[in-house]
């Protein structure tokens, strides 16, 4: 009797069991779709804690406890952790067998295959599984995954797919309206910036992330935002800003205990010791970060680590150990596809010359140069345009308030007057005054869109041509004269130090400076020219018909202008200088890109050689 009732409750007991294991599995995967900042919290770390301690867990639910528990070390950097959950998960989920589930291991998978510098390997699986989730997982999921896929491609120096990438996670960023996804997507532009040395576009990405993070405490703190902000600021020159920063990002990760962000501030203080010449204190520094990245298991920038002690112990003249390091950066670049191969060579070649080998110097520079071109020389007109071309939205967005709020008036403005006139013309049949009336409108629609047709293409506050007008100009000039038919020359200026011109007298007086800049170029450029403001201190002047001799002149008399003209009216004892690149275009020009790039480099020539000079030589004395 008993064994009978036994037998009959056996699929009703089985029945349960199934469904109690499907409603933990559904528990799981819904946590695994919270946002990264809950997948950081205690809470969370003990509630996938306590499922593991329980030992009748089906396979299914601890394959994928433990993913979300590799999951979770991983967002604290703590890569030998997250390598160890993702073992024991490994065989869980090849017994399973299960899609979905496979999908949350890949994607852990990703950051620890990233850690451990197998980037290759990283962005196949990031694309493959990109493709599996876009249209099931969520949006600010789906973000972090393209920022990912957009972080380790920059790894292969594929800054245009980056770039791109970028885009669609700001995008998903935005759908998914999760602060903590703008804040890493704006910091991984800054990144991207950063590398293609525009530390001015790097700053404002770095400055737009920190204000977003600190306008929402409920995010996990990232200390890596202020030592990224750090760095920035260090390659401007300005080491008291990025010292300061740098004490915060380190007060920061260590009331937060994150090794991996205290062992980056401290790599960030070794580079500003390094440029400021105290290389044995930048050695304590990078000694610390090595260890710190021992310690939790990441292997990704170990190559920089060592590459940056080989610098080091090159400046000390410590040979063997320079050595030493750089075998060991070159071993890990390999790993990760030849990262940064070129700055490795340019070390062996400094190397070389100190043991009086010069022409293995030579020849080992020689090749370096040639890698540089690869990576970078060869792709860079196409990132110049993304990078001007963001740039200028963003400065549209995010610093131009003012005009921002006139559009938004305007629209407003608009908007009623169209309802407004809808009446009238409905009423115009009926009352005489309703066609005095729409005509009035008329008038008055056609002035407002005059009025902001101008202020789309005109500067707010220098009333010149805006970037957008300067660029069409030019574009116009370069194609009446290819072919041969005709020439012109371009002159890109800024003005030197203007931040601490700023920092000095004020935004009132910089603004009043940039204002004079104006009154400055009118009185020696020619009806015939074109001068626009193409960024905050950036001018560019257009010449037609004129040869490189020609503007070389003119922007010697606008550099000698610059430097006799009496600012006292504006604040006493101002001085302003300005550095200017000057090259003309030639018939070998293949596009308009390379007449800009061009007068680009010899703008940062003039600025690096000391600022208040003119630059200008044809493209191939460049090379």
């Amino acid at each position: 009797m008993l064994v009978c009732l036994w037998v009959t409750l056996l699929p009703s007991i089985a029945f349960s069991n199934q469904t109690n294991n499907e409603l933990l599995q559904n528990q799981l995967y819904n946590m695994s779709k919270l946002s990264v900042p809950e997948r950081s919290q205690d809470s969370y770390y003990n509630k996938i804690s306590k499922l593991l301690s329980n030992p009748q867990l089906d396979t299914h639910s601890l394959a994928l406890a433990n993913i979300l528990m590799a999951d979770y070390y991983s967002l604290q950097d703590n890569f030998k952790l997250t390598k160890e959950y993702l073992t024991i998960a490994k065989p869980l989920v090849q017994e399973v067998k299960s899609e979905r589930l496979q999908h949350e291991y890949d994607y852990v998978e990703i950051f620890t295959l990233r850690g451990d510098g197998q980037i290759p390997q990283a962005i196949e699986k990031a694309d493959a599984l990109y493709t599996a989730v876009s249209e099931s997982w969520p949006k600010h999921k789906l973000s972090n995954l393209v920022l990912e896929r957009a972080y380790i491609l920059s790894f292969q120096y594929k800054y245009k797919e980056s770039l791109e990438l970028l885009e669609v996670a700001l995008a998903h960023a935005f759908d998914s309206d999760d602060p903590y996804q703008l804040t890493e997507t704006y910091n991984v532009f800054g990144i991207l910036y950063s590398e293609l040395n525009d530390n001015a576009s790097a700053i404002m990405y770095f400055e737009k992330a920190v204000e977003v993070m600190e306008e929402n405490p409920q995010l996990t703190d990232n200390s890596y935002l202020y030592s990224n902000l750090a760095d920035s600021y260090r390659l401007e020159g300005n080491f008291d800003r990025a010292k300061e920063l740098l004490d915060k990002s380190l007060a920061s990760a260590s009331q937060e205990q994150d090794i991996s962000a205290i062992a980056f501030a401290h790599q960030m203080r070794s580079r500003i010791l390094t440029d400021q010449g105290e290389y044995e204190k930048a050695l304590n520094h990078l000694d610390q970060a090595i260890k710190m990245s021992e310690q939790i298991g990441e292997e990704l920038f170990n190559y920089e680590l060592h590459s940056e002690y080989a610098y080091l112990h090159l400046k000390l003249g410590n040979l063997d150990q320079a050595k030493y390091h750089l075998a060991i950066a070159e071993d890990h670049s390999a790993k990760q596809g030849d990262t940064d191969l070129y700055y490795f060579e340019r070390l062996n070649a400094e190397i070389l010359a100190k043991e009086e080998r010069y022409q293995e110097a030579f020849e080992k520079l020689g090749q370096s140069y040639k890698n540089y071109r690869k990576h970078f020389n060869d792709n860079m007109t196409h990132v110049s345009n993304i990078s001007r071309e963001q740039l200028d939205q963003e400065r549209l967005s995010f610093e131009n308030k003012l005009l921002e709020k006139e559009n938004a008036l305007n629209q407003e403005y608009l908007s009623n007057n169209r309802k407004f006139s809808y009446i009238l013309w409905s009423l115009i049949g009926v009352l005489a005054i309703g066609i005095f009336a729409a005509i009035w409108m008329i008038f008055r629609f056609k002035r407002l869109a005059n009025d902001n047709h101008k202020l789309a293409f005109t500067d707010n506050l220098t009333k010149l041509p805006n970037r957008r007008h300067v660029f069409r100009t030019l574009d116009e000039h370069h194609r009446n004269s290819s072919g041969g038919t005709g020439t012109y020359s371009i002159i890109l200026f800024d003005l030197d130090h203007f931040k601490s011109i700023n920092d000095r007298f004020g935004h009132s007086v910089g603004d009043q400076v940039i204002q004079t800049t104006k009154d400055i170029c009118r009185a020696i450029l020619r009806e015939k020219d074109t001068i626009g403001r193409i960024g905050g201190e950036e001018f560019m002047i257009i010449l037609p018909e004129t040869t490189l001799n020609d503007a070389y002149n003119i922007a010697e008399r606008l550099r000698e202008h610059f430097e006799a003209f009496d600012f006292d009216h504006l604040a006493q004892g101002l001085k302003v200088t300005s550095s200017f690149g000057v090259t003309e275009y030639l018939d070998e020009d293949e596009s308009l890109d390379f007449v800009i790039n061009r007068a680009d480099r010899l703008l940062y020539k003039a600025k690096n050689e000391g600022r208040n000079r003119v630059a200008a030589t044809f493209a191939g004395d460049l090379n």
